[in-house]
């Protein structure tokens, strides 16, 4: 699984957009479902990050054991 990682501004109506970066790196089309998590921050800096998510991968190899 990938994962992103962006700083948004929230518009007048309270909601956030996806940058194009991270829908099309992240192959997200209308309908796919995402998980979402909220932070509020101080800082002004502005970055993407995308990356597998490493947790993800030891959730996988904990099913695989059992």
């Amino acid at each position: 699984m990938r994962t992103g990682i962006f700083i948004i501004e929230i518009d007048k109506e309270g909601k956030i957009k996806i940058p194009p970066e991270i829908k099309d790196r992240l192959n997200l089309i209308e309908g796919d479902k995402v998980e979402v998590l909220l932070k509020k921050i101080r800082s002004k800096r502005l970055e993407v990050t995308i990356g597998k998510n490493s947790l993800y991968k030891i959730m996988q190899l904990s099913e695989n054991k059992g």
